[in-house]
Formats: structure tokens, sequence, C-alpha cells
């Protein structure tokens, strides 16, 4: 048998295609190959602890901001079924019944329903993607623009694109990390910094208790030279 901490077992466990980007970066040392595939697990892990924390407070954010324009303009019912065909819905063309973003809601309410759970916002809101949200600040949304700069009240400005911007970066790290790719080729200590200011646009407290409860930092600081 290989021992755990060989290169015939790295190799025969994780492939040696994936493993290559390693050893280029490694100078073809083998013992330190191992070692930034075993960093790289450890600053993912970390990366979507965090990461987590921010989608939850982001979409919390944003339902908000949603369910307060949706009462100001007398609208019954919850703002996440559409009803008033802002999002898309029954927008579609082709094969798809909805637009987006609206067909990401669609499809989580039909994960509601798969699990045998109620059709509440609280619960189909669980059930979103990330990329969601990140279409819910972006250009093409533009529209909402105005109400939702509400929940990022501390953020300098009403600066749409700042908040598009480091969403869709960090929505692109959360899906390197959600593949399991290498991340250490992406500007980490860039990523970080925009996670904990996005948090921060939402609450100073929410940034900071991110920051302070993050393995991130620790683990960036040791990484294999």
């Amino acid at each position: 048998m290989a021992s755990l901490q060989s290169w015939d077992f790295y190799e025969f466990h994780f492939g040696a295609a994936r493993l290559k980007h390693y050893l280029i970066e490694c100078h073809d040392v083998q013992s330190q190959a191992m070692l930034l595939y075993r960093w790289n697990s450890d600053i993912s892990a970390a990366f979507w602890e965090s990461l987590g924390h921010l989608e939850v407070g982001l979409r919390n954010a944003i339902d908000r901001q949603m369910n307060l324009r949706h009462e100001a303009k007398g609208r019954p019912g919850n703002w996440i079924f559409d009803e008033s065909r802002e999002l898309g819905r029954d927008s579609g063309k082709g094969h798809r019944a909805h637009a987006y973003p609206y067909a990401d809601i669609e499809l989580a309410i039909s994960r509601v329903r798969r699990n045998r759970m109620p059709l509440a916002p609280g619960q189909i809101i669980s059930e979103i993607s990330f990329g969601f949200w990140h279409q819910m600040v972006s250009k093409g949304q533009m529209f909402l623009w105005p109400d939702l700069a509400g929940a990022f009240p501390y953020m300098k400005g009403r600066n749409q694109l700042l908040v598009s911007s480091k969403v869709g970066a960090l929505r692109d790290l959360r899906n390197r990390i959600g593949h399991h790719h290498r991340i250490w080729t992406s500007d980490l200590e860039q990523r970080f910094e925009d996670l904990v200011a996005l948090a921060g646009y939402i609450h100073p407290d929410f940034g900071h208790w991110i920051n302070v409860e993050s393995d991130v930092p620790l683990i960036l600081s040791k990484r294999p030279k």
C-alpha cells in the first residue's frame, strides 16, 4: 500500500492532470506540491465558511429592501413570487417559461416542492443560488438599484458598479471552490478584502464579525513557500 503522504497516493486519487499545476508552481518538487495541495484545501474551506456568512447576510439585506419596495408599491403577497412580472416571470422564450433572474426563483421553488416543504418566502429564499443575488445588483436590474442601494447603507455613495463587481468576483471564487478547483492562482488577499468590505457596507459590525471569526487571514499567512 502506498504511503498516505506519497506522490503515488496523490496521483492515484487526485489525478496527474490535476496535480501538474501544483508541480509547475512548485518547480517539480513533489513534497512542496503536496503541501500546496493541502493548503489549497484549507484556504478553500476557510473561504467557504466566510462566503456562507456573507451570502446569508447579503440575501437577507436584499430581501429586506425588496419587501420595503413591495409594500411601498402597495402590492399584495411577497416580492419573491414576482406577481408584477418585473423579474422575468412568464417572459422566457423557447423551452424556458421564465427569464432570468426569476428563472432562479422558479428553480428554488421546484427544490422546495421536491423536498415537500411549505412554499414560504423564507424557505424559497434559502434555496436560491448566490448567482441570483449577483443578478439582483447587476446592471441588468438597474431599475431596482434606487431601492436596493438601501441594502448597503454604510457604503459611501450609491455605487452599483462597486457592489456588483465585488459580488461578481466573490461569486467566481465561490464557484471555483464549489468545483474543487485550485484558488491559489486568484488574488485571495483582495477577495477577502472584498468579502469584508461588502459585509461592512451592510453593517460595520457584520464586516468586523466576519473578519474576526474567519480563519482566512491566518491560513493565507501559512501558504507554503
